[in-house]
């Protein structure tokens, strides 16, 4: 008699089976097709999105990123700032507005070369316009107002890439969430 997890069983009787050729009981094989269909759940979605990121949709997350830094960093630093977007060069930049006589040398050197660490988009991607409380700014160059409170005016700015895709990123005055749409307004 043999005792297993199902309880006691009369023993067996035909061929004997070598110790090292037994199979798996079906609940074993049940277990292990689980945690594999857990861990292939898990990994196939990021290794979907390493594989295929679409540099458009990736612009847009970095620019509500970037965007949102630096409301949070006005808030923190109790200091408005400018964010400035060129579409020409297809760069995106912050700076602290005009700054008294009285800042320390560090910071002025900590903010000396924004431009310089700016938010450039690929090559693939432009900007398409750049809209300030309904109004469609016509610059290459737009500088947006961030109030010390974190406040800033309804923007939206509009993306595209060279497949005609476009995206519409909207940031609202007093809401830290942004909103992106598929098609231009």
């Amino acid at each position: 008699m043999t005792i297993g997890i199902f309880g006691a069983r009369p023993a067996e009787k035909g061929l004997p089976h070598p110790e090292g050729a037994r199979g798996f009981t079906l609940l074993e094989l049940i277990v292990v097709c689980t945690l594999i269909g857990i861990m292939l759940s898990f990994s196939v979605p990021s290794l979907r999105m390493a594989l295929f990121s679409d540099p458009l949709k990736s612009t847009a997350r970095n620019l509500i990123g970037l965007t949102n830094g630096v409301r949070q960093l006005a808030i923190r630093q109790q200091q408005p700032y400018l964010l400035h977007i060129d579409e020409s060069e297809k760069r995106i930049w912050f700076d602290q507005e005009v700054k008294s006589e009285t800042v320390e040398t560090e910071e002025t050197e900590e903010f000396k070369d924004r431009r310089g660490k700016a938010l450039r988009l690929p090559e693939t991607v432009s900007i398409t316009g750049v809209w300030v409380a309904e109004d469609r700014r016509t610059q290459d160059q737009t500088e947006l107002w961030i109030s010390k409170q974190g406040y800033m005016e309804r923007t939206r700015i509009g993306l595209e890439d060279d497949e005609g895709n476009r995206l519409v990123v909207q940031f609202y005055p007093f809401l830290d969430a942004a909103t992106v749409d598929e098609d231009v307004p």
